[in-house]
């Protein structure tokens, strides 16, 4: 148990520094990836929601007082963006998989690899989409260089988790099988 706490500390601090120094520098078009979104996205698939809620918020909060870009929206968005990936594709517990299989339906998970992906797209397209919002409420008119930019980061980001996930899920023990008691 603290060795499990030790490396989601670890993550926690790992995630910030990443986004907050080395985002900038692997930019592709000028457009940087949010490596704390794809992160974010293995965790949520490999441990859980209480794991995302809580690196989330804590990569929000730290986001928001060492880079504040405007009033708590790092705050209230990592948190929002990243829950809404882990309530999308976090494993299904077992009542919800019979209830779908008990309605005719096929009930099972996607492949967890497969999820990852599909979280990180939905976490960094709900991000993209807000900060356009943003833009667009602050009197600026969008363009297509906008748009551009938002699917370039889209696409660098999901691309991103694509590839983190299998280090990150081996280096957190989630290949491993548990020993039968």
């Amino acid at each position: 148990m603290a060795k499990k706490a030790f490396k989601f500390i670890l993550l926690t601090l790992l995630c910030y520094l990443l986004q907050s120094s080395v985002a900038h520098y692997i930019a592709v078009w000028t457009v940087a990836p949010n490596i704390a979104l794809a992160l974010i996205a293995v965790v949520s698939i490999g441990l859980g929601r209480k794991y995302t809620f809580f690196l989330s918020l804590a990569v929000g909060y730290l986001l928001e007082i060492m880079l504040p870009a405007l009033d708590y929206i790092s705050l209230i968005l990592y948190p929002a963006c990243a829950m809404l990936g882990a309530l999308a594709f976090s494993d299904k517990s077992e009542r919800k998989l019979e209830e779908e299989r008990s309605m005719g339906r096929r009930g099972g998970n996607l492949p967890a690899h497969v999820r990852t992906i599909l979280c990180a797209l939905l976490s960094v397209a709900v991000f993209e989409a807000v900060h356009l919002l943003y833009i667009y409420l602050n009197g600026i008119q969008l363009d297509g260089g906008h748009y551009q930019r938002a699917l370039i980061s889209i696409g660098y980001t999901t691309a991103l988790a694509s590839v983190l996930q299998f280090p990150l899920r081996w280096w957190l023990g989630i290949y491993k099988l548990k020993k039968a008691r």
